[in-house]
């Protein structure tokens, strides 16, 4: 049996279960289909992620619209606690605090410097983002910009520094823009046939 046929069999055996499906989609993948769920599941197995890392959230998928094809779809993203955790089991051993670049009190970007240790030397790693690529203007975008943003930079500190780890790991705080640019809500599928927009 393929290691693709492993991973359909683990999945289908472990959603067995209609309680576990519920759960899983109702957090892990809110907003997703069954299918859909089995489908990232799939893909996120094939990147070297366990059924468990479903289940206590290490990685999950936010959902969105394509606005050109109107097709539901996905992004499976990690937390940034998880990438640290990663992190440390690849040698990070510190990081520094953030520095704000900022004009008219608004934050324009953010640099953080992570520390890795290999052998006896300990490099730094130091990633700066713009606050304006990343931005959504929506939720914590507005309230806490300065803790999202720093969220951002220390990810892209992280992939610099352990790129065999972690360079096919997003968060959700860099993945929202895109996600929000590229989806068509009801409300303003609504707004199109109304003759609104």
């Amino acid at each position: 049996m393929s290691n693709l046929e492993l991973i359909t069999k683990e999945i289908n055996s472990e959603l067995e279960k209609v309680e576990i499906q519920k759960v899983l989609l109702s957090t892990t993948f809110k907003g997703l289909s069954l299918g859909l769920m089995k489908t990232a599941m799939f893909e996120g197995m094939t990147r070297g992620f366990s059924f468990k890392d479903f289940l206590e959230k290490n990685i999950y998928a936010i959902p969105f619209n394509d606005r050109k094809t109107n097709i539901l779809g996905y992004s499976l993203i990690t937390s940034i606690d998880y990438a640290r955790k990663i992190g440390m089991r690849s040698g990070i051993v510190g990081k520094s605090e953030p520095i704000y670049e900022e004009k008219d009190d608004k934050v324009v970007s953010c640099t953080v410097t992570v520390k890795k240790k290999v052998g006896d030397y300990i490099g730094d790693y130091t990633a700066k983002v713009y606050f304006a690529e990343y931005n959504t203007s929506r939720n914590l975008w507005i309230s806490k910009p300065r803790t999202m943003i720093a969220k951002v930079a220390e990810m892209h500190a992280l992939r610099s520094a352990c790129p065999e780890e972690i360079s096919q790991l997003y968060i959700e705080e860099e993945m929202q823009k895109e996600v929000i640019d590229n989806t068509i809500n009801k409300a303003t599928l609504e707004e199109v046939d109304d003759g609104l927009l």
